[in-house]
């Protein structure tokens, strides 16, 4: 005969199932979805993103320095993301007329394309004259004049995109041609994939964007050779015997600077007005004292000074403990 339950015991198990139930939908709710658009695939790892990152981190760096001292004023540059997009959206993202230099590089043989802020190019071309630059609302076409002034600051970021690169793999670009209108600037097909470094330009409050844009392909057959994909993958491998040669040949033939300070001696600015010749100078160095010798500036060793060979000579008599050095005053 079926036992037949209690109300107590219908509770708990509508209790137990409503429980379950709860714990299935929590379950639900904390799965994490991520959006992949099959159309537009991610091409770029995470290494190869992560390596991009850091040379066009060494680009910001480098041409903020050259920037601030040309321009005379502190102009900071960051990184703000680097993106893979179509090129057809590379090119309406830029409203005419913009300011875009279309590169070569020679190895692997491509193009590239860096678009600058009209409103930074009429800037830097302002401070350059000399004139207090501002940064004006109404942009307009940049004119040949100022092109051939900006094109010195291009040659320049040309030079540190290359010298970055070359970290990873030979690199050598030169600036083509100017163009003011981006439905002039095809490098690609508007449906290939490129990669765009966005760099944000900070100067005064001021913020403003320059953008690098990199054929995908060109981006694949520089990370693609071994030589790269065994530093992404193991990081720089151990110097060989003929590498470190070199670096030792070039250090042992580094010139250094000598030099032995014989002594000090201060005068009032009355007796040095009544100086005349044959007059004696006291140092406040002794004959029996040893005298410093200072190597790029830095005292290093005790010496005593003579004549060797007709020639003022110096004899190390000590070397200066690692606490004690400091560098001359």
């Amino acid at each position: 005969m079926a036992k037949i339950l209690s109300q107590d015991e219908i509770d708990a198990l509508l209790s137990n199932v409503s429980g379950e139930e709860e714990e299935i939908d929590g379950a639900d709710h904390q799965q994490k979805i991520s959006l992949y658009d099959f159309k537009h695939p991610n091409l770029v790892s995470k290494e190869q993103m992560r390596l991009l990152e850091n040379i066009h981190e060494g680009v910001c760096r480098n041409f903020g320095v050259f920037l601030s001292a040309q321009l005379r004023m502190i102009v900071e540059m960051n990184l703000l993301a680097i993106d893979q997009i179509m090129y057809s959206e590379f090119v309406m993202s830029i409203a005419p007329p913009s300011c875009i230099y279309v590169m070569h590089a020679q190895k692997p043989e491509a193009y590239f394309v860096l678009e600058v802020n009209p409103t930074l190019a009429i800037f830097i071309v302002e401070r350059l004259f000399g004139g207090r630059g501002g940064f004006v609302s109404t942009v307009r076409p940049i004119s040949i004049i100022e092109q051939k002034i900006m094109r010195r600051v291009v040659d320049r970021i040309s030079m540190e995109i290359g010298k970055n690169w070359r970290v990873v793999a030979p690199f050598d670009s030169n600036v083509t041609r100017f163009e003011s209108n981006p439905e002039f600037v095809q490098i690609v097909p508007s449906s290939e994939p490129v990669v765009v470094a966005s760099m944000e330009v900070k100067i005064h409050g001021n913020s403003t964007l320059m953008n690098i844009c990199y054929p995908y392909m060109m981006i694949s057959n520089i990370v693609s050779t071994p030589e790269v994909q065994e530093k992404i993958m193991f990081g720089a491998k151990e110097p060989t015997s003929d590498e470190t040669n070199l670096v030792k040949h070039n250090l042992v033939n580094t010139p250094m600077k000598l030099k032995s300070v014989l002594g000090r001696g201060y005068v009032s600015v009355d007796e040095f007005i009544n100086l005349k010749s044959g007059d004696v100078i006291q140092l406040q160095s002794r004959t029996d004292q040893t005298l410093p010798l200072y190597v790029n500036n830095k005292h290093m060793y005790n010496t005593i000074v003579g004549v060797h060979k007709n020639h003022y000579a110096a004899r190390i008599l000590s070397q200066v403990p690692e606490e004690n050095k400091y560098d001359e005053k």
